[in-house]
């Protein structure tokens, strides 16, 4: 038996700096230093005393980390949350907004309309963001099985998924895209159900036999598992410059039919179509209503598919008497990992979950560009480390061959991407919290050295990434 395929290579990007500092936090170093630098010119040795300590701090908060980010990044979202909070903006209160305000979605998704488009005989639903004019369409995606697939069906879905993402790069109008898989508990119940009503009495008494028998031994928890796959389109990068809603939603549709991910290990059951949208929002928000009658969820107007009430805290997203607690993702794996790294975190657990992949395919320009950067800061920091005659760490050089691979791929035509993950587990009692939380981290660190931290102060955006509304950081 061969090996199996290990995949890897991320790295962050990198920009010019001292040492493994980048060029904010540079520029933050220099100034502070300065400053003595000039009381000391302006006012003599007196004024050391009054500058040092506030330079010493401004360097701690610039150089220290904290969950992943300069302390003084954490800090500065920190107050930002907290003065949001003192101003009511963390609120939202459905049937107490002013009119336009009460039609809106909370948050992000407040500039978000839906729209039902007519593609032939089909029905689709796009989301069209006003704010930004992008339309975003959706793939509803079965999933299959691949853990007792063969190596080479594996590497061969893994290589199609890949130059999937690399055509991409050509087409100008595609922004960005994601694919998120929502992971729902349920009883055994529902497969002794299913396989009753199926259940023919004029079987043989072996087959009916052997079908108690699997249906008994079948586990008494499982899962219900729904995929899908958005992609954010700009429809003014299509050609012509749209004139209207109309031409705009043609336009991505365009787009959104060009897109085949047949090879890729998931089979797309259909286009999403409007109720299709409104279901999966609506259960983003409301987990009770996920199944729903069809009609009910037809009746709903777009702002109806939100919450009535949410507060969103430092890390707990309450929204209609649920909690939802949401992750990003802080660093990739160092190592190579196979195709299964997300196993654990996409396994059925105690709490409904939701884990979104966001991606971004750099235009071929722009990845060249980029490169060039990442290079040329690599170079200058080898230039530091020989003035400075510090040895280079051994992570450092992994970094650098890392950057040097990512050159020569793109040299030959490969495209560059920016990728992030994001989880979301949400409970219906508040008691329930400190046991979610434990669920996914353990998940998490099982994932491949995939290291996570709560989005502190953006519970209610990353949540929301997790759904068909076009919402995606890395735009």
């Amino acid at each position: 038996m061969s090996d199996p395929t290990l995949y890897g290579g991320w790295r962050r990007t990198h920009t010019l700096g001292i040492g493994t500092l980048n060029t904010s936090q540079t520029f933050i170093l220099v100034g502070a230093v300065l400053v003595n630098l000039v009381g000391i010119v302006i006012a003599g040795l007196p004024a050391l005393p009054l500058t040092l300590p506030i330079s010493l701090t401004v360097i701690v908060l610039a150089v220290w980390q904290r969950h992943g980010m300069p302390l003084l990044s954490y800090a500065t979202g920190m107050l930002r949350w907290r003065l949001a909070a003192a101003r009511g903006e963390t609120s939202y209160r459905g049937h107490f907004l002013p009119v336009p305000e009460a039609l809106d979605l909370p948050g992000l998704a407040a500039p978000t309309k839906l729209i039902r488009a007519q593609a032939g005989s089909r029905t689709v639903g796009l989301v069209w963001n006003q704010r930004s004019g992008h339309m975003t369409g959706t793939l509803l995606l079965q999933p299959a099985g691949a853990l007792l697939a063969a190596g080479s069906v594996v590497d061969t879905a893994v290589s199609s998924w890949g130059q999937t993402l690399a055509q991409m790069a050509d087409e100008d109008p595609i922004a960005a895209a994601s694919v998120t898989l929502q992971i729902t508990p349920s009883s055994g119940h529902a497969v002794t159900q299913h396989v009753t009503e199926r259940r023919d009495p004029n079987a043989p008494q072996l087959a009916r036999a052997t079908t108690d028998e699997l249906v008994a031994r079948a586990p008494r928890a499982s899962a219900q598992l729904a995929a899908w796959f958005s992609l954010v389109i700009d429809p003014n990068r299509a050609g012509e410059p749209t004139k209207n809603p109309a031409e705009a939603a043609g336009a991505a549709l365009g787009v959104l039919d060009g897109i085949d991910l047949g090879a890729s290990g998931a089979d797309v059951l259909r286009a999403a179509t409007d109720s299709d949208i409104k279901r999966i929002v609506r259960g983003g928000y409301v987990p009770s209503d996920m199944d729903a009658p069809a009609q009910q969820i037809e009746d709903l107007l777009w702002h109806e598919v939100g919450p009535t009430y949410a507060e969103d805290g430092k890390d707990i997203y309450e929204h209609d008497g649920y909690y939802s607690i949401s992750y990003v993702l802080r660093a990739a794996p160092r190592k190579d990992v196979a195709y299964d790294v997300l196993l654990r975190l996409l396994s059925a657990g105690r709490f409904s979950r939701r884990v979104t992949l966001a991606y971004r395919v750099l235009p071929t320009e722009e990845g060249r560009a980029l490169i060039e950067r990442e290079l040329n800061a690599s170079d200058a920091r080898e230039e530091y480390r020989q003035r400075t005659r510090r040895s280079t760490t051994r992570r450092e050089r992994v970094d650098a061959a890392r950057a040097n691979r990512t050159a020569d791929e793109e040299a030959v035509g490969h495209a560059m991407t920016q990728w992030s993950v994001y989880v979301t587990t949400t409970v219906k009692s508040v008691e329930d919290i400190p046991a979610a939380r434990r669920e996914v981290e353990k998940a998490a660190k099982l994932a491949g050295g995939m290291r996570f931290r709560p989005a502190y102060g953006a519970q209610s955006a990353a949540m929301a990434l997790g759904l068909p509304l076009g919402i995606n950081p890395l735009l």
